[in-house]
């Protein structure tokens, strides 16, 4: 190899791995900037004394107090509404599907994984943005919402045995995205692969997305500024299961959360 071209690959290779590494430290920041802005700006939402110094979560109870009654509150504002409501325990490993306030639908969370978003802001100010139930604002899935079957009428009983086919639909990938307005985003996927093409749908849902964050975030990086974040929450649960809770929820549905 000639010498220029092995300094020019060293300059590159140098260039490359101090922009990865300023790229990290820009994502590490992005997190801290969101839960400091999202703590003050719950603080500034407060009738608050200058003497007033306690740190009423340090009590022993405090948070699960809070935590209890912001699930209620929550729970009882979506019942109000006639639609499909999702409810999501991550606490308990359980998604529900209410109908004002009832459950018809239960499900396990085999796994989940929660932006550390959660563990790092004021939990008063959590558990008070999760007294309301949050609104769907944006859905992204790898299978159709609201599928189309076109049957033609079969002429006679016999003609419909013979015409009667599997429904091949459960072939189909199950990964899905809930955006709300609370700008936190919640990603479903199915726990096993029943077949080859769930291993190629999961790498291209998970690229996709990261082609998504990269797009929003990598204009502010370049002008050296802290890039937005938007709090997560992922949740793996069976593959049948999560068609149903896609298919079933609205548009526009309510989603109650409790962690």
């Amino acid at each position: 190899m000639k010498r220029e071209t092995k300094k020019k690959l060293i300059i590159w290779g140098t260039i490359i791995t101090l922009f990865l590494i300023y790229y990290c430290v820009m994502a590490v920041l992005a997190v801290n900037h969101t839960v400091n802005k999202f703590d003050a700006e719950y603080f500034v939402s407060l009738e608050q004394n200058e003497d007033d110094t306690i740190n009423l979560c340090a009590i022993p109870g405090y948070v699960d107090m809070i935590r209890q009654k912001a699930f209620l509150s929550s729970q009882l504002k979506m019942a109000e509404s006639d639609s499909i409501g999702l409810l999501i325990n991550v606490r308990d490993s359980v998604i529900q599907l209410l109908i004002k306030g009832l459950p018809v639908r239960t499900v396990g969370i085999d796994e989940y994984d929660v932006s550390p978003f959660f563990h790092r802001a004021n939990q008063e100010a959590i558990y008070s943005m999760l007294s309301a139930p949050m609104t769907i604002t944006g859905m992204q899935a790898t299978f159709r919402k609201d599928p189309v079957n076109v049957k033609i009428a079969p002429k006679d009983t016999t003609e419909a045995v013979t015409d009667a086919k599997p429904d091949t639909t459960d072939f189909e990938a199950v990964f899905f995205t809930l955006d709300t307005d609370k700008d936190i985003r919640f990603y479903f996927e199915q726990h096993e692969d029943t077949i080859g093409a769930d291993r190629r749908a999961r790498f291209f849902f998970d690229l996709r997305d990261r082609t998504r964050n990269t797009a929003a975030t990598m204009k502010d990086i370049v002008r050296l500024r802290v890039p937005p974040y938007i709090p997560y929450i992922k949740i793996w649960i069976p593959k049948a299961e999560a068609k149903i809770i896609y298919r079933a929820i609205p548009r526009e549905g309510m989603i109650v959360l409790t962690q």
